[in-house]
């Protein structure tokens, strides 16, 4: 008998202790002597046998004899293949296919190389291409533009259209600008 039952429980077995001795069917001896712990043995021994018995049944219930057979049929055959050696697939290999006599063969490193050289060889072609394609400076403006219309300005374009400035906003734009809401604005509102 363990400490604690002897201190706690004044000398009876614990839960845990009858539980083990119906387990492993090996009877403590204060089994024999005390009848309050035989009495709470034979009534654990009971329930053990009726939750045993509600066990079995739901089992069967819920596995019928088709279902178990058919179950055993596939454990005994994969113990029938036990004894048999194991398959093996073969997979088929990459095969080089065959080359022609006149055909050479690219290398996978020279393609990446020849991408990057690619790649160096644009970047290059189009920052030249853009300071080549520059307009040069202007030259100094006149200083009284001639007043007669060029050959090639249709007539209904007004002529005082051509001698505005184009490098300011015009006024009323700017007002135009000043009313509308920014994009930022209507964003922070959230509309």
């Amino acid at each position: 008998m363990r400490l604690v039952d002897a201190v706690f429980r004044q000398g009876h077995l614990s839960e845990q202790a009858i539980a083990d001795a119906l387990m492993t069917a090996e009877r403590p001896v204060h089994l024999d002597r005390c009848d309050l712990c035989a009495d709470r043995a034979l009534e654990m021994g009971r329930w053990l046998d009726a939750v045993k018995t509600a066990a079995v049944e739901t089992a069967d219930e819920a596995f019928p004899d088709e279902r178990l057979a058919a179950q055993q049929g596939q454990i005994l055959r994969r113990l029938e293949q036990l004894d048999e050696p194991s398959r093996v697939i073969a997979f088929p290999h990459a095969r080089p296919l065959p080359r022609e006599a006149g055909q050479r063969r690219i290398a996978p490193a020279w393609v990446g190389v020849a991408a990057a050289a690619g790649l160096v060889v644009g970047v290059i072609g189009g920052q030249m291409s853009a300071r080549l394609d520059q307009p040069a400076p202007l030259a100094p403006q006149q200083a009284a533009l001639p007043t007669t219309r060029p050959a090639d300005v249709p007539a209904e374009v007004d002529p005082s259209f051509l001698d505005m400035d184009f490098d300011t906003t015009p006024e009323q734009l700017l007002l135009i600008d000043e009313i509308t809401p920014r994009l930022a604005a209507i964003q922070s509102s959230g509309g």
